[in-house]
């Protein structure tokens, strides 16, 4: 193999790497990753709020509500299950209520309903409260590292394709050669 070939092929292995290195980026920091093993489920947590005590968790979900009080801000969030990422994924499936207390004020306008947020912080244990007319025990958990994703419409919208009525195969005179595009039409803003 020449060395202009090897090169080549080195440059594209490598730009590969990168590639995909860049999309294994985690949403909460290392050090709070470390701390936060071995992980706990949230049906264990849920079921029994003062045994991890303590312990770092990671927790995410979607906001019910944003609370300001004189200490912090308290957020009232649904849980749902985290990527490998830590990115609340977009599903109906939850294992209930957490609270997560930050000591800093949060903007209810910013941190509004139906946002997905990333939490990672320590047990504090559990408060109590209600969920309309019953008596609910919510775990609450620190806010050591916070993660608020964009607005859902905003993320889907970014993927939604053009009709089917626009056409397809698009055909691009003006390039070099004939390059119809079989697929649906992309939008990306």
């Amino acid at each position: 193999m020449s060395r202009g070939r090897r090169s080549r092929h080195l440059w594209v292995l490598m730009s590969w790497v990168a590639l995909m290195s860049m999309g294994c980026a985690h949403v909460i920091s290392e050090p709070l990753r470390q701390q936060a093993q071995p992980l706990v489920s949230f049906a264990e947590f849920r079921s029994n709020p003062e045994a991890p005590k303590g312990r770092t968790v990671i927790l995410g979900g979607e906001i019910l509500q944003t609370t300001n009080l004189r200490e912090g801000t308290r957020l009232e969030i649904l849980q749902r299950p985290l990527s490998s990422a830590e990115i609340p994924r977009l599903t109906d499936t939850t294992g209930g209520r957490f609270m997560a207390f930050c000591n800093e004020y949060l903007d209810p306008a910013v941190y509004a309903p139906q946002r997905r947020i990333t939490v990672a912080g320590r047990v504090l244990g559990s408060d109590m409260g209600k969920v309309g007319e019953v008596d609910y025990t919510y775990p609450l958990v620190s806010c050591d590292e916070i993660y608020l994703l964009p607005p859902a419409s905003a993320e889907l919208q970014r993927y939604t394709t053009y009709p089917w009525w626009y056409g397809t195969p698009y055909f691009y005179p003006w390039t070099v050669g004939p390059y119809p595009y079989w697929g649906p039409y992309w939008r990306y803003w």
